[in-house]
């Protein structure tokens, strides 16, 4: 299974059973490595084809996804560059947000090959954007919100696949509360992004410098869910998940003598 890795145009031919065994060595491969490239598009192609198939066929009668066709433009993140623009806006923000959360860009792909091929890769690099521009981190719990907001938008297996299996690792980090507690604040994220715009086809480098509150106030809905440390809404600074406080020394525990 590890020796099989057929490229993007057979990724693109394969059919149903074609493609669980895609998906199966694709799980494989980022087992041993979560950032494995050829893992990550594989695994891509395997869950989603068909939902960023729709996404495709929607872009030719949609005003922005036309221009993303005519165009086709590709989102390489450059974050030293981001850092240089002004305080608080979407460049900015993007960068303090990866660089808080230990996230790097994802790697380049090849010129993509037909409109599907396009949105496949269009998708991929956009992920971490949206990711920022909602305001969630990348800690267990904010990642499944973030799916929710992801699932309003196109139809992803492998979303549903990382809900499924994140969920069942709440208990451990967050308790059994947080387990029960879960699937609705999905679901709340899940309604709130269906209440905003459509942001698969929106040209996110024609925003870069302008503020991020006024491009969340453009493209998403009022009214955020205000779950845990996600009542506030982050501009120039990130709200990191409470962290366990380091044990002390056995040197300060013990008694003085002085």
């Amino acid at each position: 299974m590890s020796a099989y890795r057929p490229n993007v145009e057979q990724m693109i031919q394969m059919g149903f059973f074609a493609k669980i065994r895609l998906a199966l060595a694709a799980m494989v491969a980022l087992s041993k490595n979560i950032v494995d490239p050829w893992g990550q598009q594989a695994f891509q192609w395997a869950m989603d084809g068909w939902g960023i198939g729709r996404v495709a066929r929607r872009a030719r009668n949609h005003p922005g996804g036309q221009q993303l066709l005519a165009e086709r433009p590709m989102l390489q993140l450059d974050l030293a560059r981001y850092e240089t623009m002004p305080e608080g806006s979407l460049g900015r923000f993007l960068a303090e947000w990866f660089r808080t959360w230990g996230v790097a860009p994802f790697l380049p792909r090849r010129t993509p090959d037909g409109e599907l091929e396009y949105f496949v890769d269009r998708l991929f690099f956009t992920h971490d954007v949206w990711h920022a521009l909602v305001g969630l981190g990348t800690d267990l719990r904010n990642e499944l919100r973030f799916l929710g907001v992801l699932l309003s938008q196109y139809s992803s297996g492998s979303a549903v696949m990382a809900l499924a299996f994140g969920w069942w690792k709440v208990p451990a980090q967050y308790g059994w509360r947080a387990f029960f507690a879960m699937p609705l604040e999905v679901w709340r994220f899940y309604r709130w992004g269906c209440a905003g715009k459509d942001l698969c086809f929106i040209r996110w480098e024609d925003y870069l410098e302008l503020p991020v509150e006024a491009i969340r106030a453009e493209f998403l809905a009022a009214n955020r869910p205000e779950i845990g440390e996600c009542k506030g809404w982050p501009t120039a600074r990130i709200d990191l998940p409470p962290q366990v406080r380091p044990p002390r020394p056995v040197e300060e525990l013990a008694p003085s003598h002085s």
